[in-house]
């Protein structure tokens, strides 16, 4: 989402330097609510003092703001001009030298307009509290040097997310706008490939879903009676021979994902030998607990590529079969009783069902959400110490289960572009203790105190990981808020991401794989997990800034962190690609990569192609924003251009196996083309600016005689008429601008076709037979026309006119 400021919406080619580059200041308003009310976000009836201040009885501190205290003059000296026209001077020079710092670097102007600033500085005027004032590098939230006080109105339009919503074919569908997806609704070339290859598409979709889809989708076994059930001498009968289950339930604990540690092990034990000893006692639902374990140890041989000989070729078909035997005993057991394993059984299923796809599937989806309802109905959100009915054995167990049902009803929820279920203040469990299972039996009467996270037990990776999920969830509710969220507290939410970062566990902190030489393999895909999290965190919670931080230097952190989070992302997902291929240390383990973990990493490809793309287009209509001073240098560009150029060649080897890895292919093989054929325009055109450095036209901006703010300003006329930059009136032809609302740019047409491409001058588009007519076909994209007319909006993305289906394409 990218919003427009005054200064740069009112900026086109032609108007003359003090109209196009004139910084329009907001208006300095009075607040007429009292400082308490404003803090509280009351409705104040202004009395003295208000009706609010009276009920709490403070009225000492109801005070109102003044007209002259709300901003300090950035200067106390005066001079012989007007204020006004003193203002106007200043803004009018700085905007000259942001825009020739960003279009004429190597020419005379930026230096003759950096002399005129000093100029004016000398003669009382001063900059301080502009943009000019900010330095261009930013290391933290402490180096933020805002205008004096900003009243965060300004915030508003970016805090507000109201996502994107797409009826069509009657179906309804609905994304936050922190969805990879819903960047796609900025780029109208991707929404045109896709229009344009519907047929491919269609094709690969057919493959897919003969090759890789199960005969029932994950996470809806249990539902809408796609499994029949059995009785219980059936379900015994199918239940594997004891050489059997000894094998795959060592496997399973063994291999099983340490942040669903919901199984304690000596005590399964213990129930395991009794099963042996009298079969007809063991409850239905044990069995079906059982069950799902071994078929998460099934799908660990199929995905490690590890399988026994004598389950070589049978691991996959094998895990089906226990999949189905484990929801009869769901069923058998009545789903809606709240009895004991139930629980653990359903969240064990449905691990398994989202570990049988590398998509995102919305069955998983729903289906948590029942288990999230069935957790609260056996009261799994309230802390069991004020409940004496509960030993500090079931206490401790009903810990590890709601953290693994709150975490994953949270990255379930965010994969899938929803709001979780469950809120922070909707429950006060606490965290689980980092104890050893040894530590934990059913008979004790009081628990162990908890061993400090620096200690690696089977708990401490999961308690880690909880504190992360958690902050991140805060980050969530940011990221879909309706209401205005003031700037200070993303930095606050900032500051607690990295705080939390800072505090991992040594045995957990993030190493390179030289250093984790002689580490397990199991341990060094931990600390992956744990460090896309941070970064996902941190990408999430700057993104909505990264459009604004380009016409406010107030945002230019949030930019700059937003970038090197989804850099790092790429990068770590060169490590784990390289790593998990045959040969590589993780290639055991490459299980744990999940679709949750491809969706971070296609997120993380999006926000930089996106970012790159905006500048692009910025550049190519001549839009010179204020913040353009923070404006990547080359080697950054080329950094996060060859990031892309990887993540393509990535997801190229993975489109055969995931419906969403092959859009990922096609979205960015798109963006990564026409940002490659816009970075070659781009030093063609340095290569000739640099060679018209000698164009006589400048000689005069050599004369002594000539005032600096004189030089700069004509500078600048030749810079946007031409002089300096061959057909430049059309080389930057205006860019219609893309809509602040993503449910806006989801919904709205592309823009009439007399608009032209852009990319090349006057190009309407090619000439469509129609009679004895030719009709100019267009697009709103500098490079829609190499992928055809069409004048399809986002539909064609996710839920088209046509046959494309994204959200049934799993």
């Amino acid at each position: 989402m990218a919003m427009k400021s005054q200064s740069t919406s009112s900026s086109s080619v032609g108007l003359s330097p003090d109209a196009q580059f004139r910084v329009v200041r907001k208006r300095n308003r009075v607040p007429l609510s009292c400082a308490p009310c404003r803090h509280r976000k009351l409705k104040c009836n202004r009395g003295h003092p208000c009706d609010n201040c009276t009920k709490r009885g403070d009225n000492a501190s109801c005070t109102y703001a003044t007209p002259g205290n709300r901003k300090k003059t950035s200067s106390t000296n005066s001079t012989a001009s007007s204020p006004d026209d003193m203002q106007n001077r200043i803004d009018r020079l700085e905007g000259l030298v942001l825009s020739l710092m960003t279009n004429g670097a190597q020419s005379a102007g930026p230096a003759a307009a950096a002399a005129a600033i000093a100029s004016m500085n000398q003669n009382g005027g001063s900059i301080s509290g502009s943009s000019a004032d900010v330095p261009l590098d930013v290391d933290g939230p402490a180096m933020i040097k805002e205008e004096q006080e900003h009243d965060d109105s300004d915030v508003e339009q970016v805090s507000k997310s109201m996502g994107i919503m797409k009826v069509d074919n009657n179906k309804a569908f609905f994304a936050s706008e922190a969805h990879w997806y819903a960047i796609l609704g900025e780029i109208t070339e991707v929404k045109n490939y896709f229009a344009e290859h519907k047929k491919q598409y269609d094709e690969q979709l057919l493959r897919h879903q003969t090759t890789y889809s199960d005969e029932i989708k994950p996470g809806t076994a249990f539902l809408f009676g796609a499994v029949q059930p059995a009785d219980r001498a059936e379900i015994m009968a199918a239940f594997p021979p004891k050489q059997t289950a000894d094998l795959l339930i060592t496997r399973y604990f063994n291999v099983y994902d340490p942040a669903f540690h919901i199984v304690h092990g000596p005590t399964f034990q213990k129930q395991y030998d009794r099963h042996w000893l009298n079969p007809d006692e063991t409850p239905t639902i044990w069995f079906g607990m059982a069950y799902a374990m071994m078929c998460i140890a099934l799908q660990s041989y199929n995905r490690g590529g590890d399988e026994p000989p004598e389950y070589r070729g049978k691991t996959w078909e094998l895990s089906g079969d226990y999949r189905r035997r484990t929801v009869q005993c769901i069923l058998k057991s009545d789903i809606t009783m709240p009895i004991t394993y139930m629980l653990e059984t359903l969240i064990l299923h449905v691990q398994a069902d989202y570990s049988r796809s590398r998509d995102a599937e919305v069955g998983v989806l729903i289906s948590w959400s029942i288990i999230v309802r069935l957790a609260m109905r056996m009261g799994y959100h309230r802390d069991s110490n004020p409940y004496r009915a509960l030993s500090p054995y079931q206490g401790e167990m009903r810990r590890r289960v709601w953290l693994v049902v709150r975490t994953m009803d949270l990255l379930f929820s965010q994969q899938n572009g929803q709001p979780p279920m469950i809120r922070s203040s909707d429950t006060n469990t606490e965290l689980p203790r980092n104890i050893y299972d040894d530590e934990l039996f059913e008979e004790m009467k009081v628990l162990p105190s908890s061993r400090p996270l620096s200690e690696a037990t089977p708990c401490s990776y999961m308690i880690t990981k909880a504190r992360l999920v958690y902050a991140f969830a805060k980050v969530v509710e940011e990221s879909q808020v309706l209401s205005c969220t003031s700037y200070d507290g993303i930095t606050k939410l900032d500051q607690r991401l990295r705080e939390l970062h800072a505090s991992t566990p040594p045995h957990l902190q993030m190493r390179s794989m030289e250093e984790s030489a002689r580490d397990p393999a199991t341990l060094i895909m931990q600390r992956f997990s744990l460090e896309l999290l941070y970064l996902k965190a941190q990408c999430m919670l700057h993104k909505k800034f990264l459009g604004p931080s380009r016409e406010s230097a107030r945002y230019a952190y949030s930019r700059r962190t937003c970038i090197d989070a989804s850099l790092a992302m790429l990068r770590h997902q060169v490590t784990i690609y390289q790593e998990t291929q045959q040969g590589g240390r993780l290639r055991t383990v490459k299980w744990f990569i999940t679709s949750l973990t491809t969706n971070d990493f296609l997120l993380a490809a999006m926000v930089v192609a996106l970012d790159l793309h905006h500048t692009s287009e910025a550049e190519r209509a001549g839009r010179s924003p204020p913040s353009e001073i923070y404006a990547w240098p080359q080697d950054r560009r080329d950094e996060m251009l060859s990031a892309i150029d990887r993540a393509v060649n990535i997801w190229e080897g993975l489109r055969d196996g995931s419906m969403e890895a092959y859009k990922a292919h096609a979205t960015l093989s798109v963006m990564l083309d026409k940002l490659k054929s816009y970075q070659s325009l781009r030093q063609a055109q340095q290569n000739f600016a640099a060679a018209a450095a000698a164009y006589p036209a400048t000689a005069n901006l050599e004369d002594a005689n000539v005032a600096p703010e004189h030089s700069a300003a004509m500078t600048l006329g030749m810079l946007s008429t031409g002089a300096l930059t061959p057909n430049s009136a059309n080389m930057f032809d205006n860019r219609p601008s893309y809509p602040a609302s993503m449910g806006n740019i989801l919904n709205d047409p592309l823009p009439p076709v007399s608009q032209g491409t852009g990319l090349t001058p006057q190009y309407t588009g090619p000439a469509v037979s129609g009679g004895d007519q030719a009709v100019a076909g267009s697009g709103a994209s500098p490079f829609s026309q190499l992928f055809g007319t069409s004048n399809l909006g986002f539909q064609n993305m996710d839920l088209p006119t046509t046959n494309i289906d994204w959200v049934s394409a799993h």
